[in-house]
């Protein structure tokens, strides 16, 4: 019966470790496709993506630092029961807690789990939030009188919600949301709760499955962020012309190629969790803008 025991730990602790070394490759190869552009805002992203890595149990602050280069003002709100708690700003605002119910935008930030742009009005911020960061009414250009919403969330959940506004990059502020959920997934090291009774193995290895579904769920961010973020202009064309597929072939047959290979070879477990997130990022939730010769889920 040890010998047993031993074996499911053993098993589980691998299965764990391989977990935070998949979600560390994520951050190499995004730094290595990163490292390969010029461009000041590429190495801001390097920068940010190192120091999420590298700070992780300070993620807020770093998230919030790291978006800096990408828009005027950057704060980061989290749910403190049905209320909004702001954690961090660039400005050093510090506010109560807002009630969810009075800021319309953050509410259906919350509800889509999507990024939402809304204007800088107290209808749409609630009161305390937009004497914090400046309503529209005080600024001319339309630019600056909205704000941005950015999701950040961990294994499948909403974790906290990435303030931007004035003139921002939208792409690399959705990114570094995207980089930071992964951050606090693989922070949340369950190695520090390895089990030590034979019930706590048979529900650590009952959650192996939940956990490659996760891995799926994350590799098809990260693909499709990258998308968005080095295909920008052929996404903007491709949702132009309702064919997205024509515009962004390679990338996606890459994408759908190696999605296959990682998960669905060999396996009929993992659904095609890179075609949903094509649709609901890509596609904004119209499958039809993928074009008349996208392929459809794969099988």
């Amino acid at each position: 019966m040890n010998d047993q025991i031993s074996a499911l730990l053993a098993e589980t602790h691998n299965s764990l470790r391989e977990q935070l070394n998949t979600a560390q490759q994520h951050f190499r190869r995004l730094e290595q496709l990163l490292e390969t552009r010029d461009s000041k805002n590429i190495s801001g992203l390097t920068r940010a993506a190192r120091r999420l890595r590298s700070f992780p149990g300070d993620w807020p602050q770093v998230l919030v630092d790291a978006s800096a280069p990408f828009c005027e003002r950057a704060a980061l709100f989290t749910l403190q029961g049905n209320s909004l708690h702001l954690v961090a700003s660039s400005n050093g605002s510090t506010i109560e807690d807002v009630p969810l119910a009075s800021a319309p935008a953050f509410h259906t930030a919350v509800e889509t789990s999507d990024t939402v742009v809304a204007v800088r009005t107290p209808g749409e911020m609630s009161a305390p939030i937009a004497a914090a960061f400046g309503q529209a009414a005080s600024f001319g250009q339309a630019s600056e009188s909205k704000f941005h919403l950015f999701p950040v969330s961990a294994d499948g959940r909403l974790v906290a919600l990435l303030y931007a506004d004035g003139r921002l990059q939208p792409d690399a502020l959705e990114l570094l949301a995207t980089l930071a959920g992964l951050v606090i997934e693989s922070g949340e090291s369950r190695l520090e709760k390895a089990p030590h009774d034979l019930v706590n193995i048979a529900a650590a290895l009952a959650s192996n499955e939940r956990d490659l579904h996760l891995k799926a769920q994350r590799f098809a961010r990260v693909q499709v962020a990258e998308i968005r973020l080095y295909q920008n202009q052929h996404v903007k064309d491709g949702r132009a012309g309702r064919d997205l597929y024509a515009s962004l072939k390679t990338e996606i047959d890459l994408a759908r190629e190696a999605y296959r290979r990682v998960f669905m070879d060999g396996s009929d477990a993992i659904p095609d969790y890179l075609h949903k997130e094509l649709v609901h990022t890509l596609a904004l939730g119209d499958v039809e803008l993928l074009g008349p010769t996208y392929p459809g889920p794969l099988g």
